[in-house]
């Protein structure tokens, strides 16, 4: 109770902190406008125009003060919220091929068809590891959203063992996966000491790694947001001679844009063809397989920043495991474990997931287990997200946003 006093009086304290550096700044920017404008009514002779103008700006800047108190809360929760759609990480397209391993009630996959992601469901294939009969009781939510998956075109299934995805059938036959998803695994096992859950994790974790080695896609590996702005950086520095010689010629052709463009119509035949063609490329025609992507393809694994889960050493367990690993089901035989690379790792914004709900893995019950994402937020929703790509021989270099 004390800790949560003390994060609310910290909060309060930065949100009134905030409130009066703008307050500040705005200040100061009346005070820039109103030299300003006395340099302006100088130069005209109008001292009375001075005065008037200076009383005005004072008072505009006492109003804001009055009202920089009941707004201050607004205006620094809009900021931050704003700042943080910028810093956050989306991390993947409409062009993925997307696996989703270890559903709960499926409500991660519903807010991929939602804004601001939008996705085809005909590029997702969604799973969960429990049978539909204990899926449905466990997740009382789920059969309702599962029905509005089918309904999109995600194709769903039920029974997936992360550990051994080859021995399902339902994800052979070709089938390869730009992105595969598994947000916050466990084994929900029950056990209680701690040295041991950790363990059973950890194996858990390495089988699905190597499990899941071939159902990645092939291809170049796609550039993270910052390798993007690097480039484009150097681009920009390189070509911004070439750039204003070709602002001039873009604003000498601006006058004839309107005759040339193809979307005007014109008075002459074979133009109604060309409208025709414009529609029938927005509407295309209806997707039945999944299409695969020309693309190095990843896994992205989503975990709460907080112990046990630091201690379950996640990035090693995939950059740095053991080269030889126990087989499955208990398998006497060993199996040397992929390695792969740590592309980058960002917080996991819930903003960005609005269906979203999490649910452990034991399951829901009402009244007792956490809703609307208590289970992360109660840990200021620090989960973040680690997207890994199998290594090359490159000595490329992880990134952490």
């Amino acid at each position: 109770m004390a800790k949560l006093k003390a994060a609310l009086a910290n909060q309060q304290y930065n949100a009134a902190k905030a409130a009066a550096k703008k307050r500040s700044l705005q200040n100061e920017e009346n005070k820039k406008q109103s030299i300003k404008a006395n340099l302006t009514g100088s130069k005209k002779g109008s001292k009375k125009q001075k005065i008037k103008t200076s009383l005005s700006l004072q008072n505009q800047s006492e109003h804001n003060d009055k009202e920089g108190g009941e707004n201050s809360k607004k205006l620094s929760s809009s900021s931050s919220s704003s700042n943080l759609n910028k810093k956050s990480i989306i991390p993947f397209d409409k062009t993925d091929s997307i696996l989703l391993i270890g559903e709960g009630n499926f409500s991660f996959t519903l807010s991929l068809l939602n804004f601001p992601h939008n996705l085809n469901g005909k590029q997702i294939f969604s799973t969960c590891f429990d049978n539909k009969e204990i899926c449905f009781k466990k997740y009382p939510d789920s059969e309702e959203i599962i029905k509005d998956l089918i309904k999109k075109g995600v194709k769903v299934e039920f029974g997936i063992d992360a550990t051994c995805l080859e021995k399902f059938k339902v994800l052979g036959k070709g089938k390869k996966f730009s992105k595969v998803i598994f947000n916050f695994p466990h084994v929900g096992a029950g056990i209680t000491d701690q040295d041991r859950n950790i363990l059973t994790n950890q194996h858990m974790l390495l089988k699905f790694f190597r499990s899941v080695e071939g159902f990645l896609t092939d291809g170049p590996e796609e550039l993270t947001t910052k390798e993007k702005n690097k480039n484009k950086r150097k681009l920009s520095e390189l070509n911004s001679d070439s750039e204003e010689d070709e602002n001039e010629n873009e604003m000498e052709m601006e006058e004839e844009e309107e005759e040339e463009s193809p979307y005007i119509i014109e008075e002459k035949e074979g133009n109604e063809n060309q409208f025709i063609s414009f529609r029938n490329f927005e509407k295309q025609e209806e997707q039945k397989e999944l299409k695969i992507p020309n693309k190095k393809g990843s896994i992205l694994i989503t975990l709460l920043n907080c112990l046990p889960y630091k201690l379950w050493s996640l990035t090693k367990l995939a950059t740095k495991p053991p080269f030889f690993t126990p087989g499955l089901g208990g398998e006497s035989k060993k199996f040397k474990q992929p390695r792969y690379k740590l592309k980058r790792s960002f917080k996991f914004d819930l903003n960005l997931y609005k269906n979203y709900e999490h649910r452990r893995t034991i399951g829901f019950k009402k009244g007792l287990s956490k809703s609307k994402n208590e289970e992360i937020l109660r840990k200021n929703g620090d989960a973040r997200m680690y997207e890994f790509v199998l290594k090359n021989n490159d000595n490329s270099k992880d990134q952490e946003d």
